[in-house]
């Protein structure tokens, strides 16, 4: 199958120059979501970690080489990120032979469709460090507002909504399970608005079936006011 994401849901491996690239199935998820997480950290997501952490500075040395590297000769060369990507290139592409023609030109291609065909997105740092730490502050108040919503919340819940035993749900591909899990969603929302428009007119109701962007960016959008408020203290002492 081309790499079409509006096919993604069919579960089929996708056709690329070095092989067929498999979907994750749920029952293999335990197995390698703490590979996938790995994966979806960029250059930046690793200065930062290790910025955290060098507080008697030992580290800075190799921070500052880490900044002057391509993200694939990190993920070669540092051995959590070697063994992470090691593990999901062999299982998404059948056998370790494949490995020998990941190289710095197709590495970004294949570690973005491995990401996508998972449903494992990469999260955006600002460059500016006062700004990322006003984006953070902006989703620990979005998450405070809403419920916390774990893997299993997501099984149990398309079980529930689809009536699949867990067995069944076991066999989709990760992909489907989340397009499935915001389908039954946006169902329930139908219903929902459906009822409440037989007594309202403003009720605004979607359409049960309307397209679903798995991939869609959540934003965390922060204003030259708010960010001056957040970090005004800082520039005046």
């Amino acid at each position: 199958m081309k790499n079409i994401k509006e096919f993604y849901i069919l579960g089929l491996p996708i056709e690329t120059e070095i092989g067929e690239c498999h979907f994750l199935k749920v029952k293999e998820y335990p197995d390698y979501f703490m590979d996938l997480q790995v994966m979806s950290l960029t250059k930046d997501h690793l200065i930062n970690k290790y910025s955290e952490i060098n507080k008697d500075g030992t580290l800075t040395e190799f921070i500052k080489e880490i900044s002057k590297r391509e993200l694939f000769e990190l993920a070669v060369s540092i051995p959590e990120l070697q063994e992470s990507y090691f593990r999901l290139f062999t299982k998404v592409f059948g056998n370790e032979e494949f490995i020998s023609e990941i190289t710095a030109e197709n590495f970004n291609f294949y570690r973005k469709l491995i990401m996508d065909m998972n449903f494992v997105k990469e999260e955006k740092i600002n460059p500016n460090p006062e700004i990322q730490r006003a984006i953070e502050r902006s989703k620990r108040v979005k998450a405070a507002d809403s419920e916390p919503m774990e893997f299993v919340d997501v099984v149990s819940s398309v079980a529930v909504g689809s009536g699949l035993s867990f067995q069944h749900l076991n066999d989709y591909t990760i992909f489907q399970l989340y397009m499935t899990f915001y389908r039954i969603a946006q169902i329930k929302n139908f219903e929902t608005t459906t009822l409440f428009s037989t007594v309202s007119d403003k009720v605004k109701i979607d359409n049960w079936s309307k397209h679903i962007d798995l991939y869609a960016e959540e934003k965390h959008f922060i204003s030259q006011d708010e960010f001056k408020k957040d970090t005004g203290s800082l520039f005046n002492e």
